[in-house]
């Protein structure tokens, strides 16, 4: 063939090589995309219909990713190289830039599988991550709570939470820390201003974050309830509120709660000693003994010392003996205003029925004859 042919031929072979690759690259390229393109959308249905992350610590493969607060799109470019998962931080942070994402990543602990694209890393962390989900209830005390937060898996150091409860200064910039007293036998300072709700905690929060999570929960109720200036007519800081109320949220139901707290306000008015089983129980709850419905001289006895018994010591005890709910202190701020209740021959005295309700008297003689016959059942 004469070579004035073969070259045209050559060359029109190459074109047409050219062209084919082109093609099948255009393909290949435009299935990588609208595939990457289904799983991000996959992704994101994930997230929405959740509201967190659909990835945890038992998903398969999945890689345990930490953001901290403020950190940076380089910060979160070394970690995930360091941990295998991308090869460039260059692409990452250029990448982060070119889709958006760059100062919209999340803090906490987030899971990514090692075969995820940039893309989908970047959706991942720019969600919110599963978080801890745990409810604590009125009544219970720090302990309690701690021990419910550990039982759920996160990971803050418990002697750090200790001393930072037993620290309540540390908060200063709250507005009811100022008015905490530092009294004998109050350890757990913050003790009473651990708004009892739901909260969903990142399973590595730091224990200033975890306070601060209950504090700020604490700061919006007090401020809106208008429970500041309802203590101030009675003539109460919010740290006395609170110890009674406390009190009150373990001595009956949530309907009987103004009335107790109007019995131990005519008590104190008195100077009577405030005798509350839940002082007591409080203290044996401390030693890991379970609580009782009765309290006997054995116990009086064992904490004659403390200051949180209030059958032997004067007044409201040292601090708050655990969270109290909004029904409990509104019973202290708001109590009951029937005439029996207030004046010379108020109520003075009530105890348990044993079927979750209590019997009010107004002597002691009177308050005797029913203990005896509710304590015989």
């Amino acid at each position: 063939m004469p070579r004035r042919i073969t070259k045209p031929l050559i060359i029109l072979l190459v074109i047409v090589i050219l062209v084919g690759a082109v093609l099948v690259g255009f393909g290949l390229g435009y299935g990588y995309v609208r595939d990457q393109d289904k799983r991000i959308e996959y992704l994101r249905d994930q997230f929405d219909a959740k509201g967190f992350s659909p990835f945890d610590e038992e998903t398969p493969g999945a890689v345990e990713i930490y953001i901290e607060q403020q950190a940076s799109t380089r910060d979160i470019a070394r970690m995930l190289k360091n941990k295998k998962l991308i090869g460039s931080t260059f692409a990452f942070e250029f990448l982060s830039k070119f889709n958006g994402f760059d100062g919209q990543y999340q803090y906490g602990t987030h899971y990514v599988l090692e075969e995820m694209s940039y893309d989908e890393l970047m959706v991942v962390l720019t969600n919110k991550p599963q978080p801890v989900t745990i409810t604590f209830i009125e009544g219970m005390t720090y302990q309690q709570m701690k021990e419910k937060m550990i039982d759920a898996g996160m990971r803050f150091s418990p002697d750090l939470l200790d001393a930072m409860v037993r620290q309540p200064y540390l908060f200063a910039d709250y507005s009811f820390v100022p008015m905490i007293e530092a009294k004998e036998d109050r350890e757990w300072m913050l003790q009473g201003y651990l708004w009892p709700d739901t909260y969903q905690f990142d399973v590595n929060a730091t224990e200033q974050q975890i306070l601060r999570m209950f504090l700020n929960n604490t700061e919006y109720h007090l401020r809106t309830g208008g429970y500041y200036d309802q203590a101030e007519k009675l003539g109460m800081t919010m740290d006395q509120v609170l110890t009674l109320a406390s009190i009150v949220q373990q001595e009956g139901p949530i309907n009987e709660m103004p009335q107790i707290a109007k019995v131990f306000q005519n008590r104190i008015e008195r100077e009577m000693p405030l005798q509350s089983c839940a002082t007591v129980n409080y203290l044996r709850s401390e030693e890991g003994r379970e609580p009782q419905l009765w309290i006997l001289n054995e116990d009086i006895n064992r904490y004659r010392d403390n200051h949180y018994n209030t059958y032997v010591h004067g007044g409201l005890p040292p601090g708050p003996i655990n969270s109290p709910g909004t029904v409990a202190i509104e019973g202290v701020l708001w109590p009951a205003t029937e005439r029996s209740w207030s004046g010379a021959n108020a109520y003075l005295f009530f105890c348990a029925t044993g079927e979750g309700t209590n019997d009010f008297s107004k002597t002691l003689e009177e308050h005797d004859r029913k203990v005896a016959i509710y304590s015989s059942r």
